[in-house]
């Protein structure tokens, strides 16, 4: 049987294994890039968080227009090269961990 500590010890070296992927070390360097530009930073972040709120609102009639309106409120952002970089590797990074947890979930049985 595996305890808890053991169990824990393997998280550590699988945190270190992805933080070896390409994914990651790509998304690492577009937050490094980005971060050399506070202001564009910023405002990236404030982009993600109500993108974010939108995303996870309760379902609305009008969520696609109000994305819309958030991207067309913010094309000018979004078509800055850096910004582009960074949300294409926040992506990819992100859907990396999605697969690792819908692995992991599917291996175990979780009802």
């Amino acid at each position: 049987m595996v305890t808890e500590a053991e169990l824990f010890a393997h998280v550590d070296e699988f945190s270190e294994m992805i933080k070896d992927t390409q994914e990651y070390k790509d998304y690492m360097h577009m937050v490094e890039v980005l971060q050399r530009t506070p202001e564009l930073f910023d405002r990236v972040m404030v982009f993600r968080k109500e993108n974010y709120m939108l995303q996870h609102a309760p379902e609305s009639r009008d969520i696609n227009e109000r994305v819309a309106e958030l991207r067309r409120n913010n094309a000018e952002l979004l078509e800055t090269p850096e910004v582009y970089d960074y949300l294409m590797a926040e992506w990819s990074f992100f859907h990396l961990v999605q697969s690792l947890y819908d692995r992991i979930m599917n291996e175990v049985e979780f009802i």
